[in-house]
């Protein structure tokens, strides 16, 4: 659509998207947040629920020894992702016609600082209080 001035004014259909790389980062960091997590219950936690439910997994040491390697990498995955995110907003408060961060990409970021906290929490809060449910459970 054209205005008498030739410029081009932008339908909702030729809204520019979020760029992939955008929701790559913001899956990456979730993943990251994930990982994060499970290699801190793969400590004391993820081994006692499995033997209470019959199975096992090899190699939660392995894990668990790097788990202060995968909490940073998620910090730094979630600080990439926040940034740009908060990057993307800025420069598309001052023109229009760059796509701001999409919901889903902000969700995910969300849901990823959710388990990175959980992760920072999971020594001194999260696991005194389930491994004390899970002796009780064990008898």
């Amino acid at each position: 659509m054209s205005n008498a001035f030739g410029s081009e004014r932008m339908s909702p259909q030729s809204h520019p998207r979020t760029p992939p790389r955008d929701l790559a980062l913001g899956w990456a960091a979730l993943g990251a947040g994930a990982l994060a997590v499970f290699a801190w219950a793969a400590c004391c936690v993820l081994p006692l629920v499995l033997s209470i439910a019959g199975l096992s997994l090899a190699g939660a040491a392995v894990i668990a020894g790097q788990r202060t390697w995968f909490t940073v990498g998620a910090v730094v995955v979630l600080g990439a992702g926040w940034w740009m995110a908060w990057r993307r907003r800025r420069a598309c408060a001052a023109d229009a016609a760059c796509a701001p961060p999409s919901r889903l990409m902000i969700g995910l970021l969300s849901a990823a600082t959710v388990l990175t906290l959980v992760a920072f929490a999971w020594g001194p809060f999260i696991e005194p209080w389930a491994l004390a449910i899970l002796r009780s459970v064990r008898g």
